[in-house]
């Protein structure tokens, strides 16, 4: 089947390659406290902030999903409050998982966060989550400090789950990125990624939790040493390594999610019986474009794709049947999307 739902989605072909070669050369069997394991994830933290220009004082842990990764910020770096913003089901579900020191502030599709934080005005909360990529209605954000009144010692995490890896982020903006591997990363689920800056190590060092087997300086001790807090999914972390050594830098990735998008922008600004669920261009993420119309519409087209054995994104939360969602991952080829295109003519 090809996939084209916003994750999990279409895994890379050369991902089946690797998988075959981690059996052979015995590397989903390794020890994750040996010498082989520790150089291995040290080649993978090498090829990602090389390839992805992450800053070369942040630092990189995998953990098992972004969801994880909420819980790790919660945790580990909220001194007292956190201030969420969030305009989707899943930036919702951030604010409700760290409830016991979160403040929530929810804001319409056509907002940006620019916009959001000018209607704020200071912000009183010590640690502010935000949503880059919001994988429930296709929204994306431009992550700047200045556009919050925050303190000079506040910190920014930014869940970039369906964009980190198939679109450049500006790294230096924000504290804390995370995301998970099954969207444009373009492996299989299971693994998480966690990026922090200086600052963010200096919070978790100032708030002391370590009563967590995840806590960030728990976390880093074992980087240091290039080993992981627990029994990785050492499968994934090789596939990461493998694809990332061979793909293009993260430059030329975010060229071609554009030239793809526009692909896709061109064919459906000639349909009249959808549109786009969010207005705005300049909010639209480039990896996950949402449409909506007709419910009675939306399950003709899902069931003409299922029939070509090929599957989009169902609506999410208060877009359920009124919407759906198509993936434009870097695993995604100008073929793939054209073979989508012509199942989708035939409906309309």
């Amino acid at each position: 089947m090809l996939s084209f739902y916003p994750g999990p989605s279409k895994v890379h072909p050369e991902a089946l390659g690797y998988i075959q070669e981690a059996f052979e050369q015995g590397i989903v069997s390794i020890n994750h406290r040996s010498e082989r394991f520790g150089k291995l994830l040290e080649a993978t933290f090498q090829e990602l902030h090389s390839k992805w220009n992450i800053p070369s004082d942040y630092t990189i842990y995998f953990v098992s999903s972004a969801t994880e990764a909420w819980e790790i910020v919660t945790q580990s770096l909220v001194r007292k409050k956190s201030i969420h913003l969030y305009n989707g089901a899943f930036g919702k579900k951030w604010a409700q998982y760290a409830k016991a020191t979160a403040e929530s502030f929810e804001f319409t599709l056509d907002q940006s966060l620019a916009e959001v934080g000018q209607q704020l005005g200071p912000i009183d909360g010590d640690t502010l989550c935000l949503v880059q990529s919001e994988t429930s209605n296709g929204t994306r954000q431009q992550i700047r400090r200045t556009d919050f009144q925050l303190a000079d010692d506040a910190i920014i995490a930014v869940d970039a789950t369906s964009s980190m890896g198939g679109i450049e982020l500006p790294w230096l903006e924000a504290d804390v990125w995370l995301a998970s591997v099954q969207k444009c990363i373009g492996i299989p689920a299971g693994l998480g990624l966690l990026i922090c800056s200086p600052k963010a190590l200096d919070r978790a060092k100032e708030v002391g939790r370590s009563t967590h087997y995840n806590d960030v300086l728990f976390l880093e001790e074992n980087r240091r040493l290039f080993q992981t807090q627990i029994t990785p999914n050492v499968l994934g972390i090789y596939l990461v390594y493998r694809l990332t050594k061979q793909l293009p830098s993260l430059l030329e990735t975010h060229r071609a999610t554009l030239a793809k998008m526009k692909i896709w922008t061109d064919f459906w600004d000639q349909q009249s019986e959808f549109s786009y669920l969010i207005q705005r261009e300049d909010l639209r993420l480039p990896t996950v474009l949402a449409l909506k119309g007709p419910a009675e519409k939306i399950q003709a087209l899902h069931a003409r794709c299922q029939a070509a054995d090929i599957e989009l994104g169902k609506g999410y939360g208060e877009w359920k049947n009124s919407s759906f969602r198509i993936a434009n991952f870097p695993s995604h080829t100008v073929e793939d999307i054209e073979t989508l295109i012509k199942t989708i003519r035939h409906e309309l």
